[in-house]
């Protein structure tokens, strides 16, 4: 019971955390947070853990679906329509690592194209959309 608490609650966390990639809160911690509000986030503590999540979450659907004997193969697999829906419903999984390894590589050309405008001295004021900040 225990395990399944912890892989549900390690799984909506990671998966939580992939939005960081895409969302602003994945460059600066957000200003509610105490005493690290406002900080940048460096590039790499973002982009190496998302990488090797990619390559984990690639390794793990690759594993459970290629091996022969796997389980997969187990007598006790649903089989009929009750295999053709468990596969519709789990099929979109098998995306889910080289979909995060996509979001890594955009988050770090956009990152590394950043800190190099910022390296050449230009001063950039961020500005949102409607005048906010």
């Amino acid at each position: 019971m225990v395990y399944v608490l912890i892989l549900s609650v390690v799984s909506q966390a990671a998966a939580c955390l992939t939005l960081g990639l895409v969302k602003p809160w994945g460059e600066r911690v957000p200003r509610w947070v105490p005493r690290l509000g406002g900080r940048r986030i460096p590039p790499l503590a973002v982009a190496i853990p998302a990488a090797v999540g990619a390559v984990a979450v690639t390794g793990l659907c690759a594993a459970v679906t290629l091996v022969p004997g796997g389980p997969l193969d187990s007598p006790e697999f649903p089989h009929g329509t009750a295999g053709v829906i468990m596969d519709v419903c789990y099929a979109p999984l098998l995306a889910w690592g080289p979909l995060v390894a996509a979001l890594t590589i955009a988050y770090a050309r956009r990152r590394r194209a950043g800190e190099q405008f910022w390296s050449a001295g230009v001063l950039l004021e961020e500005t949102r959309v409607g005048g906010r900040s």
